[in-house]
């Protein structure tokens, strides 16, 4: 049986909210809170980064309202890692590397929503972003924790160029499966290296005030 791209498509939205409410209820159970808690921000963590890109992009209602998947994914997420949390040897580890995986998948995603929505090229590859790290900001927020895109570690930068490579290679003529998963693969492979080899993000570094005194 063949599989159209919508078919993929709705698949790895299914895969990228799950793995984003168990990353969501990892760092609730971290900050020990209660079921209804860790129920609250596993939602906000996989459903965050798509209604912020919605609201910018002025589409209503939200995405998540009208989709019957999106509360039971988040809450199966939560429970899976819930249960599954003795597993672990870190619940750090463990969610640091869900997030990559979700990062990978809604950086795709939120830019063909954004292009369905008929945003220019660039607008789309930024909702991307958006849509691959604003889920995670406001789990962080909400529970008082560092924001992983805050951290020197390549993050929102995998995120921006998976979405432009998803944009690029469609604009080449490839077709949307293999430009979608090819995309998700190349952020996920970014986000690794930076987990594994902790590759600092691009910055720009000020001269030292000794440094300007000598010119």
């Amino acid at each position: 049986m063949m599989f159209s791209a919508l078919d993929v498509l709705n698949a790895l939205g299914v895969i990228g909210l799950f793995v984003f409410a168990v990353s969501g209820t990892l760092t609730a159970l971290r900050n020990d809170m209660d079921l209804f808690g860790v129920a609250m921000i596993a939602f906000v963590t996989g459903v965050g980064g798509g209604t912020i890109r919605d609201v910018l992009l002025g589409q209503f209602p939200v995405w998540w309202i009208n989709d019957a998947l999106a509360i039971p994914v988040c809450l199966a997420g939560a429970a899976a890692a819930t249960v599954a949390q003795p597993l672990f040897a870190s619940r750090l580890k463990a969610l640091i590397w869900a997030d990559a995986v979700g990062l990978s998948i809604f950086a795709v995603l939120g830019a063909e929503a954004a292009r369905n929505a008929g945003a220019p090229v660039g607008v789309a590859i930024f909702m991307g972003g958006v849509t691959a790290t604003f889920g995670g900001i406001v789990r962080d927020v909400l529970l008082n924790e560092p924001p992983l895109i805050l951290k020197q570690d390549i993050y929102a930068t995998a995120a921006l160029i998976g979405a432009a490579a998803y944009i690029g290679l469609l604009a080449i003529g490839a077709p949307t499966d293999p430009a979608a998963l090819l995309a998700a693969g190349t952020t996920f492979a970014i986000r690794a290296a930076a987990i594994v080899l902790n590759l600092p993000s691009p910055r720009y570094a000020l001269p030292r005030r000794d440094e300007l005194d000598d010119v």
